[in-house]
């Protein structure tokens, strides 16, 4: 008999494949641990928060702690964000909100953008949540936006706000987007200011950092209101 061939040795490092931490579903993972942050997570309460499975959720949690942004908290093995910083924007570097979003385009031939945001109010029927430039105008006012870019569930909602807003539908370049988000956890953390909900600061960051027309410069006026939450919680 000839005699069995050695297979070579895996190496811990290639049995532990990383994960991407700002694919689709890891990102809903993200967003949890950010918007709680400092909270820590149990692998189970995080999983249920963020709506992953436990087992991607597990397979995240050792990519960040390999990449020493977390670690495990000793008391009761919690997982604990140490660089949210660092987190945060590499996840705004690595997104690009107006490349990777189906838009549905609308116009509005209101020109006074107050006026035209009031018309959000006490719309709790439809799950919306506004970003971009118009998000920032109502949470961190920095510059006034041409375009109205507002996170949707689904097409038929997009259609139906827009028939209350008086929304003329167009091919391109309107003035109102809808964006269709591609995970309920788009919407995780969302904050209703006057009675206009908005996307979370950290998801408002993200969707702001890589946003033509002044987008970073809001996203760094943005980072420091986070960046100020962040020191008052620490204490």
């Amino acid at each position: 008999m000839f005699p069995k061939k050695e297979q070579p040795q895996k190496s811990e490092h290639s049995k532990e494949k990383l994960t991407n931490l700002f694919a689709k579903k890891s990102s809903d993972i993200i967003r949890v641990l950010l918007v709680s942050y400092p909270k820590t997570w149990s692998m189970r309460d995080l999983a249920k928060e963020s709506g992953a499975g436990l087992g991607h959720t597990s397979r995240v949690s050792k990519t960040l702690i390999k990449q020493r942004i977390a670690l495990r908290a000793s008391a009761r093995s919690e997982l604990k964000v140490m660089a949210p910083t660092d987190l945060l924007q590499r996840w705004a570097s690595y997104s690009n909100f107006v490349a990777n979003t189906t838009f549905l385009e609308y116009y509005s031939q209101e020109d006074d953008i107050g006026k035209f945001l009031n018309g959000f109010k006490d719309k709790e029927n439809v799950h919306y949540a506004l970003t971009g430039l118009a998000g920032a105008l109502l949470v961190e006012p920095f510059v006034r936006p041409t375009n109205i870019h507002i996170y949707i569930n689904n097409e038929f909602n997009a259609t139906k706000l827009a028939h209350n807003l008086g929304l003329m539908p167009i091919e391109d370049n309107g003035n109102v987007k809808f964006a269709i988000a591609n995970s309920d956890g788009i919407f995780y953390g969302a904050q209703e200011i006057n009675g206009i909900w908005i996307v979370s600061d950290i998801q408002l960051y993200v969707d702001l950092y890589n946003y033509p027309a002044r987008g970073r410069e809001a996203a760094e006026v943005l980072y420091r209101k986070i960046e100020k939450r962040w020191d008052e919680v620490l204490g």
